[in-house]
């Protein structure tokens, strides 16, 4: 998936004024322990540019449609998010001890306040788990909470990972009539989806340096 095209820059002096928690989930995923889903924390800039860098080229042009190098401004746009103009979950694994970003999912909300254009990224070690369909049903709950009716994004038609992806979580496909390199998924949000697990004390105290600027320690 694309990057959104109209991912804001953040202002300066960035501060989270309301942290959306209740979009906090976890699950347990064999012998990886517990995984969380959770949205973006302004520190999250290099463990997002450690996920990135772990990518595949193939995986890469997938994502961001061309070979990028992301700079560190880039990846600060992409960890200061307003939780409202813009929306942006990880989903972090503790791997050796350290928390590891596995996934991202993210929309930007367009002109109109209708729809959003959403974009994901999963790493491919731990791809065909589930995690994907996992962090985009969020992001849908995200969008319906946040008043949205639509969410689309852009896939290269030799994706197809993606594709059955968007299939099974029932997007609406079809080709693009500017780019025919590219298939569009569409998903109208008047269809229900499950709601998520209610945050519990012991993730928001987890995340509470987080939120105060420091770093959330890595748990197993």
């Amino acid at each position: 998936m694309a990057q959104p095209a109209s991912h804001l820059a953040p202002e300066s002096g960035y501060r989270i004024h309301h942290y959306p928690a209740t979009l906090i989930d976890t699950r347990v995923e064999g012998n990886a322990g517990r995984l969380t889903l959770r949205p973006v924390l302004p520190q999250d800039h290099l463990l997002l540019a450690d996920l990135v860098a772990g990518l595949s080229p193939s995986a890469r042009r997938n994502r961001f449609h061309g070979a990028v190098k992301l700079s560190f401004s880039r990846l600060q746009q992409m960890s200061c998010v307003d939780y409202q103009r813009q929306m942006a979950l990880v989903v972090t694994a503790c791997v050796d001890g350290t928390e590891r970003l596995i996934a991202d999912a993210r929309y930007v909300v367009e002109s109109d306040q209708q729809g959003a254009e959403f974009a994901l990224m999963v790493d491919e070690r731990w791809q065909r788990h589930g995690i994907g369909a996992w962090a985009l049903r969020a992001l849908e709950r995200a969008a319906s909470l946040a008043g949205l009716q639509r969410l689309h994004g852009e896939v290269l038609e030799d994706n197809a990972p993606m594709l059955g992806l968007m299939q099974r979580c029932t997007y609406a496909l079809s080709a693009d009539p500017d780019d025919n390199r590219l298939v569009r998924a569409q998903r109208r949000l008047d269809q229900a989806t499950p709601e998520p697990a209610r945050a519990r004390r012991g993730l928001l105290s987890w995340l509470a340096p987080g939120l105060r600027g420091g770093t959330p320690a890595a748990t197993r």
